[in-house]
């Protein structure tokens, strides 16, 4: 069942007009968690305020299960659309305790319900034990699901986060990311999370919307924005990728690139001839010996997982281009090793809305 449901929204901000959203059209499902992912200014936090009614939209329409709550001349105040808001800052009161500050949005229900809610919900979160304490007397960790606990409290129809997780130390941020969202998921409740961390929403999310200058670029799962992108920006926004540009030869669904022919990529049904480029990870190369790149390592950087390189392999043309790839941790590189590579196709695919594009700068249609 559709949550919330977007559909060719458009914010514009003034002087200017500053088009800060333009045709944005969003579905998201009950009980699922979905990201905003993007950089600054792409649009995504206005997006989160159109939906928490903070805002309203110069164009589009914005439905909370069916109903128009802004848009085409309906207006729901942000009190009366069901939606709980969890803030980069968390927003709690200093001078309350964590049981008030919880307690704080349901000041609608009687005073006997409002403290079992609370006390529901801090148990959920793994805080009732904290129910009489002050913000300051908790660490960074648990003042942000005390800030959940806040959100989820009045039992809202969807939880909107914008950037929940920026202010904590990287130590803290993955675990208490994970918390928050298995938290969530547990109590099947709907959540669109705003992020410019890639590693974010590619850990958490069902799904994920790239936006980029106030449009949605592509929407999918993590596993088919990472492996699938559809655009050059999503290949180079999320993730470390290699960009390729070729053409389509023959039927047997090679690409030929700088590199020479690959065949094992997935051709999309496009024709023979037709400029395009592919994008390839850097996990999408291994070391083979029959491998048909052949190159020279000119940096290291271990990661942990695997050691990043960069390789300078030899084009067809006669130049050279520097590859990135992801080498085992099983042995020792140095500056000036040989590599043969070989390409893995699990991890590349061709950027499908770059054929047009390519196609109008080939030399065939000047």
């Amino acid at each position: 069942m559709s949550v919330i449901d977007l559909e060719n929204v458009g914010k514009k901000y003034w002087p200017g007009p500053i088009h800060a959203l333009s045709g944005v059209s969003l579905d998201v499902q009950e009980g699922e968690v979905v990201t905003l992912l993007g950089p600054s200014g792409c649009g995504k936090t206005t997006t989160l305020r159109l939906i928490a009614g903070f805002e309203s939209p110069d164009e589009g329409t914005i439905r909370i299960r069916s109903l128009a709550v802004s848009g085409n001349g309906s207006w729901t105040p942000p009190e009366n659309r069901g939606v709980g808001m969890l803030f980069q800052d968390y927003a709690l009161f200093p001078h309350l305790r964590v049981g008030e500050n919880v307690m704080f949005g349901l000041h609608h229900r009687p005073k006997s319900e409002r403290a079992a809610q609370a006390k529901k919900v801090l148990d959920l979160l793994d805080l009732s034990h904290h129910f009489d304490r002050y913000p300051h007397e908790l660490s960074g960790g648990q003042q942000q699901r005390v800030a959940l606990a806040r959100a989820i409290a009045p039992e809202p129809v969807v939880v909107l986060m914008d950037e929940p997780f920026s202010n904590l130390d990287a130590h803290l941020r993955d675990n208490v990311r994970d918390e928050v969202v298995a938290s969530l998921r547990s109590a099947g409740i709907t959540c669109i999370l705003v992020s410019h961390d890639q590693r974010d929403a590619l850990a958490v999310s069902d799904r994920i919307a790239v936006m980029n200058q106030g449009r949605i670029e592509q929407i999918g799962t993590p596993m088919d924005i990472y492996k699938q992108p559809e655009s050059i920006f999503v290949a180079t926004f999320v993730g470390r990728t290699n960009l390729l540009q070729g053409l389509i030869q023959g039927e047997n669904g090679c690409v030929l690139t700088d590199f020479g022919s690959f065949c094992q990529v997935d051709r999309a049904s496009l024709p023979d001839g037709v400029p395009v480029m592919v994008a390839v990870r850097p996990e999408g190369f291994e070391l083979s010996e029959d491998g048909a790149l052949k190159g020279a390592i000119t940096s290291t950087t271990y990661t942990g997982n695997n050691i990043e390189a960069e390789v300078e392999v030899p084009t067809e043309a006669g130049g050279q281009r520097a590859l990135t790839v992801h080498l085992p941790t099983n042995q020792a590189y140095t500056c000036g090793d040989r590599v043969s590579l070989a390409l893995v196709s699990d991890y590349a695919s061709i950027v499908r809305n770059s054929c047009q594009t390519l196609s109008l700068n080939s030399p065939d249609s000047e």
